[in-house]
């Protein structure tokens, strides 16, 4: 094979190597800001009112989603509006239009990625923060995840931890 043709193939697998990478970050990438139906503020439920995580993610400790929380949740607390605040009014709405599941999945991994809140919160006892930035100081929804959680983010935590970074614990 000439040294031309050598080049010529190379530069063309180079090419397609980076179409391909490119392609699989837009892939993945959510598409567009994530808009949650109710401004919820974190920092009134978490900070000031000191509710738990548990309360709206039911399964953070216990499955491999932490679940969100649908309006019969929101409702425990405000059948009536508390306050005169258009979003409360947005809850009763909602609900009485037969809605419940109305909140958007913020973060997305891809289907061949698995991760488990069970084995990272109760298990390792993994702080929210160190996955979810300060959500807990937010006043309304984020659009878009506070941290940016890559292959790298959790391959820095596996190494920091000692756990095992082989591509069969987090990939299926």
């Amino acid at each position: 094979m000439t040294p031309v043709r050598r080049l010529l193939i190379g530069a063309i697998a180079l090419i397609a190597a980076s179409v391909g990478f490119a392609a699989g970050r837009s892939l993945f990438r959510p598409k567009g800001a994530v808009v949650q139906p109710i401004a919820f503020s974190h920092k009134k439920h978490v900070q000031e009112l000191e509710i738990g995580c548990k309360e709206c993610h039911p399964y953070y400790e216990t499955s491999q989603h932490s679940g969100l929380p649908t309006l019969t949740t929101c409702k425990g607390c405000h059948e009536e509006p508390l306050t005169d605040k258009p979003e409360e009014r947005k809850i009763q709405t909602l609900a009485g239009e037969g809605q419940d599941d109305v909140f958007r999945k913020l973060f997305r991994l891809p289907d061949h990625a698995y991760y488990s809140h069970l084995r990272h919160v109760a298990v390792a006892g993994i702080a929210c923060e160190t996955c979810h930035g300060g959500i807990a100081h937010t006043t309304e929804p984020p659009e878009a995840p506070l941290v940016r959680i890559t292959m790298g983010f959790c391959l820095d935590c596996h190494q920091r931890s000692g756990v095992s970074s082989d591509c069969t614990t987090c990939h299926r």
